[in-house]
């Protein structure tokens, strides 16, 4: 699954004036009874993840990431720090867990929950028209065991900043949200996930493997964001969430 079947067609803006519009993107539990191997990067060995821990200001709030991508994993263990760190392997039973699959969604509903979890600084103008963008499109996801979800990283705050202040179309915003492929999360957001997850292994994250590789990602995303053309074209926020704000 890709960004691109993220919500293949922008929300119809002819719905937003309808007072019953936040119902009809109500998220629906999704239940599976099934095992993954599931990676966590980082500089330490983590054998037992504790639940209520963590920065509560990530993609989906407080949580614990984890990836299916081994090599993405790799690349969340060195990049703060730019020393070895650990990929640690897990087994996530995912029998009697809600889930939330954001890529079942519109892009709209998963740009909204990451403008409420992760917290930028923006002008009091650019922040009123987010805060009525997030009253429109977001939902409660508070009820799910665990999100699965496309990662952003602080790229987001800079595109975000633009979509607010008119210089960026919401096609465009999606189409910026794709550079760098950084990949599929899934989040452990309650207590029962976190009692439904195995350590398996830790294995040895080398710098030298894949620092430069985390690097290149980021810095080839900024380059294609700067180099990309018509950044207005399309639906623009006042056309989402009109002018009375």
């Amino acid at each position: 699954m890709s960004l691109d079947d993220i919500g293949n067609d922008v929300i119809n803006t002819s719905l937003i004036n309808d007072n019953n519009y936040e119902n009809k993107i109500t998220i629906n539990n999704y239940n599976a009874s099934e095992f993954f191997t599931v990676y966590h990067g980082s500089p330490n060995i983590i054998k037992l993840p504790k639940y209520g821990e963590g920065n509560p200001f990530n993609d989906y709030g407080l949580g614990f990431y984890t990836t299916r991508n081994k090599e993405l994993a790799g690349e969340w263990a060195v990049l703060n720090s730019g020393k070895n760190g650990y990929i640690n392997e897990y087994t996530l039973n995912y029998e009697g867990l809600s889930v939330l699959k954001l890529d079942d969604k519109p892009f709209e509903v998963w740009v909204s929950i990451l403008m409420s979890c992760r917290r930028g600084e923006y002008a009091d103008e650019y922040q009123a028209r987010l805060n009525k963008y997030i009253k429109m499109f977001g939902s409660d996801f508070s009820q799910y065991d665990v999100i699965e979800g496309w990662r952003a990283d602080d790229s987001f705050f800079s595109y975000i900043r633009d979509f607010a202040s008119v210089t960026l179309s919401l096609e465009k915003l999606k189409e910026a949200m794709k550079l760098g492929d950084l990949g599929m999360q899934v989040c452990l957001k309650s207590n029962k996930a976190f009692q439904q997850i195995t350590w398996n292994k830790s294995m040895l994250a080398k710098s030298s493997q894949f620092y430069q590789s985390a690097i290149m990602r980021d810095d080839d995303a900024r380059k294609q964001y700067r180099q990309m053309k018509e950044k207005t074209k399309g639906t623009l926020i006042f056309d989402l969430i009109g002018r009375d704000y």
